[in-house]
């Protein structure tokens, strides 16, 4: 999938440096990557347990979780193939910060679950983008080609998310609550220091 059009949903951009200091300590972005897609598994799981009466979401989130825990097996391997460790997960709080902001009754929970979903799919596939420029840069040629696949996969859950938002909750309804949120993630990734972790 043509990963341009997730970044739409984003407000705001990552700055530039980020991508270096990134690619500076690889070890500790892919290991923080690997936590990621650990528990982006995790939170598909957590969809389907949540609302088991939603076919559609279920098939979609079934698939989603073994998709991401590949993911997770193939950065793991990455590391291990470079000498480093998956050190422990430090917590995400970019992912904190945003499950703050869902709302409690349960239908808008539903909602904001699933654009948060899009919004955390659209930021790694913006900097899977911006890494993958820097490493490519860097003659990195084989690590190019798997984040580029990363960020095409990336790009595809986020529209994913925004797809089951729209059909649920109609096109309007998505759109604005999306853009309300997308405004507060920017507010958030402003805050966040600039280190070698994907979020």
């Amino acid at each position: 999938m043509d990963p341009r059009p997730a970044e739409r949903f984003l407000k705001s951009q990552t700055p530039p440096r980020w991508a270096k200091v990134a690619a500076d300590d690889l070890a500790a972005t892919l290991a923080d990557h690997a936590h990621c897609e650990k528990k982006a598994s995790a939170s598909a799981l957590a969809l389907i347990n949540d609302y088991p009466e939603d076919i559609e979401l279920v098939r979609a989130m079934g698939r989603l979780a073994e998709e991401e825990i590949g993911h997770f097996r193939e950065v793991h391997e990455l590391l291990v193939a470079r000498g480093a460790e998956l050190t422990r997960d430090r917590g995400d709080p970019y992912a904190r910060a945003l499950m703050g902001l869902l709302r409690q009754p349960p239908e808008l929970r539903k909602l904001d679950r699933l654009l948060v979903g899009a919004l955390i799919e659209a930021r790694s596939c913006e900097r899977f983008r911006l890494l993958r420029s820097e490493l490519e840069r860097r003659g990195e040629a084989s690590l190019c080609a798997v984040f580029r696949r990363l960020e095409s996969s990336e790009a595809g859950h986020a529209a994913l998310f925004v797809h089951l938002a729209e059909g649920r909750f109609g096109e309007e309804v998505t759109a604005g609550r999306l853009d309300q949120l997308a405004q507060a993630e920017a507010a958030i990734v402003a805050e966040l220091p600039v280190v070698a972790r994907i979020h």
